[in-house]
């Protein structure tokens, strides 16, 4: 296992037998017809862009606060596809995103200050795509997650990272990606990093800034403990993201029903034949795209307190 890089420099790590861990993906792998598809499903017309285009300009010249690259269509593009083509939900999402950047700019970091918590594994990609295209992202927070090596900021600013990084897949867009929460383990010692305020925010990133679609967040090995952390999350959730959230507890046949088992590892109830590898390589990937990412988190509403570089 080791990271190299493609014929176009984008790095990715080799697992071996033929499996990766892409975040670059300039095309769509499942084909034209499947591509086809997902288009359709988020209203994705010629027409649909130039007209969303349009839209997110005015609204955003009428505003003037806000720092858009107008310059990289394809980033406007982006979130005008989680708002699969409606401008005033895109510009919404923008807005969102916006804000939470200026107020919360600590969940934005640099890869470099939380790239223990890929070391850890806490943070990390199941190798293939599901059968829908959806990339699958696992965050382990129960007895594996140590709140005084990684706390949850640190915790969700890693799994925003990758979901800004993902941002520039093809694939990703199109499809979106699926969230597994394994709290096998979750103790009190968990349970009490999450006050109010922090999981209002971890969940506003998910629900209402994500520049990818989430498709669903599962939640598997949850105990009777789980049950006092959701019990602080639900009031905070929008009926959008209570309708995403799926609990399975240990039922691997429920997981089964959302996510193929042939791309889920066996302690998941899966069949996947690829080799589970070290958080680390996870890691040196992330490490690569710091810099353009650090550009991408400066779109938005000046921080306070900036002066806006």
């Amino acid at each position: 296992m080791s990271l190299k890089y493609d014929d176009k420099n984008h790095p990715f790590i080799d697992l071996g037998n033929g499996f990766q861990i892409i975040l670059f993906e300039d095309r769509c792998k499942h084909g034209k017809e499947f591509e086809s598809k997902a288009r359709l499903a988020i209203n994705e017309t010629p027409e649909n862009v130039k007209n969303g285009m349009e839209e997110i300009r005015r609204l955003v010249a009428a505003d003037g606060r806000f720092n858009l690259p107008f310059e990289d269509d394809w980033y406007v593009n982006t979130y005008l596809r989680v708002g699969e083509y409606d401008p005033q939900e895109t510009y919404s999402i923008l807005q969102a995103t916006g804000a939470q950047k200026a107020k919360n700019w600590e969940y934005f970091g640099s890869v470099a200050s939380i790239r223990h918590v890929f070391d850890e594994g806490l943070v990390w990609i199941v190798p293939e795509r599901d059968e829908d295209g959806a990339v699958i992202i696992v965050v382990e927070s129960g007895k594996k997650w140590n709140p005084s090596k990684v706390s949850l900021v640190q915790l969700n600013t890693a799994v925003n990272a990758v979901v800004s990084v993902l941002m520039q897949s093809e694939e990703a867009q199109l499809h979106g990606y699926k969230m597994i929460f394994d709290v096998d383990g979750l103790s009190m010692t968990q349970i009490v990093q999450f006050t109010p305020h922090s999981t209002a925010i971890m969940l506003d990133l998910m629900d209402r800034c994500s520049p990818i679609r989430v498709l669903h967040a599962h939640t598997i090995n949850n105990g009777m403990v789980y049950n006092v952390l959701f019990s602080i999350m639900k009031p905070l959730m929008s009926k959008k993201m209570r309708e995403k959230q799926i609990i399975h507890g240990r039922n691997r046949a429920s997981l089964a029903k959302y996510i193929s088992p042939k791309v889920l590892p066996p302690r998941y109830g899966g069949t996947s034949k690829a080799p589970e590898y070290d958080g680390r390589l996870l890691g040196d990937l992330m490490m690569h795209y710091d810099e353009w990412m650090q550009k991408m988190h400066k779109h938005g509403f000046k921080r306070k307190n900036s002066k806006g570089e």
